[in-house]
């Protein structure tokens, strides 16, 4: 399941599809990850520690509060989608007449 989620998960990002979301699922598994399986080592990699898992989390919770950049399909696909509403909507000025 964890595996799934980072696998799914890390390929949305890389696309930027369903940024958010994407991002908050692999900050919850780091966030699972870090205190199951690392904390117990303490914090540097060499010992098996947080550090990475902890740095990822934080790259995650970034993406999840910042969202998508600029060239990310979230922002292609939400112009098509508003481009879309926007020309089978009826015009105001029609239904005024």
């Amino acid at each position: 399941m964890a595996g799934s989620a980072e696998f799914f998960g890390g390929l949305a990002l890389v696309l930027g599809l369903l940024t958010r979301p994407a991002a908050a699922v692999s900050a919850l598994t780091m966030l699972v990850a870090i205190f199951s399986v690392h904390f117990e080592h303490g914090l540097f990699l060499t010992n098996n520690g947080y550090e990475y898992a902890l740095a990822l989390f934080a790259a995650t919770v970034a993406l999840s509060i910042q969202g998508a950049g600029r060239y990310a399909l979230d922002n292609a696909l939400a112009k098509t989608v508003v481009s879309g509403a926007l020309l089978t909507q009826p015009s105001p000025l029609k239904q005024m007449a």
